[in-house]
């Protein structure tokens, strides 16, 4: 019996790790006005009802972006714009909980020609960010590594099994493991493995 319960304790450990160990720093201190707001993604998972692979990559865009064009200052929620290429409403709603750009009407969604939440490819996981008071601006993209196998067999996969009507259990349940993995990776995987970014003055 205490094996048994040492043994679920170990992996109960192993699953936080996997979990959170990833992220240079789980949460981003933000301003709203002059209120000090520290912002988890589990936060922003309450927020968009799920933590989904999007969401993830929002919300550490987003701390990229600030590392980059604040440093060691905490930004205003008001001094940022973004335009995303990404038709998803995971990562709108990571940059909206965290920043409040749609409410300002500081988000553009510049969506690739020929593609669609249906249709996507990894040219749309890029996203700049814009500091208004500055206009110092980065653009972040996904690398491809980061998908499982490829980011075309995985998109192929995705459209199959969300959007194809004949897709059978075999096609959503192959989905559902890479989608899995895909997350694990967004989660565990240090910045600068996940994107590469260029900043410019704008």
């Amino acid at each position: 019996m205490f094996k048994k319960i040492s043994f679920m304790f170990v992996l109960l450990f192993i699953w936080s790790d996997f979990v959170w160990s990833g992220a240079e720093n789980d949460t981003i201190s933000i301003y709203d006005e002059d209120d000090l707001l520290e912002l988890s993604i589990e936060d922003a998972g309450k927020y968009h009802g799920d933590i989904c692979p999007c969401l993830i990559v929002g919300f550490r865009a987003t701390q990229l972006t600030i590392s980059q064009l604040w440093g060691n200052e905490i930004p205003k929620r008001e001094d940022f714009k973004i335009i995303s290429a990404l038709p998803s409403q995971g990562s709108q709603d990571a940059f909206e909980f965290i920043t409040r750009v749609k409410t300002r009407k500081d988000f553009e969604l510049k969506l690739l020609e020929g593609t669609s939440i249906a249709d996507l490819l990894l040219k749309n996981w890029t996203f700049t960010f814009i500091r208004k008071s500055t206009g110092e601006q980065i653009s972040i993209w996904l690398k491809k590594d980061v998908f499982p196998e490829s980011p075309k067999k995985f998109f192929k996969l995705r459209r199959k099994a969300r959007f194809d009507e004949s897709a059978t259990s075999e096609d959503k349940e192959a989905f559902k493991l890479a989608k899995q993995e895909f997350k694990k990776r967004l989660m565990k995987l240090p910045l600068d493995k996940l994107f590469g970014f260029e900043k410019s003055d704008g």
